[in-house]
């Protein structure tokens, strides 16, 4: 039985796949964290070496930072308006067996790639055209997990979820020790602070993070060769990590509909049984 109606009541106990796909999902999503301070060091090798000095040693101009911060909230603010356009119909399985992942994948990492390398050689003007386009691409993958997680995309609360996708790596994920019970469970932590936020609060506080994330790809993008190489790698990885984040976001959102408080209750007794194994080893 679930809780999927008002004449049905929650299970008392989560069984053991869901008990697995919690702490999967929990795990993912926790563990994507700082991904664009970590991307130079998965470059590797003198393009890699490179990259971290541009990021140490390149300094953007406050004009150049207002300028991508502004870019920031306009594709954030686009993609949220355009990515669930014709999404707003229940999902088809039947329709494809394999949700198209056979040929979408590929697709869209070439896709980015190839964004990303064009911003690269062509400096502002391309990155501006790039984060639109890359944005807007990631953000529809988020609204695609949603609906086949089973989310109805035509209601606002569900449309307010992909955006958290974005909003959830800012912030700091098991806070310092003394501030109860929510600091051993970040994830939840960081959904109670950004529930009931209006949308335009929330867009421009993504923005703020995603706007800084912008600064290193530029950063990075601006040293010669390597630019181009720096801006496809990083669009790859941007649409890899939120995928996966998206994945994990609308996993856990669909076992909340289905067994309601008592996940975040299982996830709490799994982060104590955790800390109870590492303070006995």
């Amino acid at each position: 039985m679930s809780a999927g109606s008002s004449n049905e009541l929650a299970p008392l106990t989560l069984d053991s796949a869901c008990i697995t796909e919690l702490q999967q999902a929990l795990e993912r999503v926790e563990s994507g964290r700082g991904v664009l301070v970590r991307l130079a060091d998965l470059m590797g090798g003198a393009v890699g070496q490179a990259a971290m000095l541009g990021m140490r040693t390149l300094g953007l101009a406050p004009g150049l930072q207002a300028r991508l911060q502004a870019t920031a909230e306009t594709a954030i603010r686009r993609a949220f308006d355009l990515a669930v356009v014709g999404m707003d119909r229940p999902h088809d399985v039947s329709a494809t067996p394999d949700g198209g992942a056979g040929w979408r994948d590929p697709a869209l990492k070439a896709a980015v790639t190839v964004s990303g390398a064009v911003g690269g050689f062509t400096g502002l003007p391309g990155l501006v055209a790039d984060v639109g386009f890359t944005t807007l691409t990631i953000m529809r993958e988020i609204a695609r997990i949603a609906r086949e997680q089973g989310e109805d995309l035509s209601r606002e609360d569900a449309r307010v979820a992909c955006l958290e996708v974005f909003a959830l790596r800012a912030f700091p994920f098991g806070a310092a020790k003394g501030q109860g019970e929510d600091s051993e469970l970040g994830y939840f932590s960081a959904r109670a602070m950004l529930r009931g936020r209006p949308v335009v609060m929330l867009v421009s506080e993504v923005a703020t993070h995603y706007g800084l994330g912008l600064s290193r790809k530029f950063a990075l993008q601006m040293m010669p060769v390597a630019g181009a190489l720096c801006g496809a790698s990083l669009n790859v990885a941007f649409l890899s990590h939120y995928r996966a984040v998206a994945q994990a976001h609308f996993t856990i959102r669909r076992l909340e509909r289905e067994y309601g408080p008592e996940v975040r209750r299982t996830a709490m007794d799994m982060k104590a049984h955790a800390a109870a194994q590492v303070r006995e080893s």
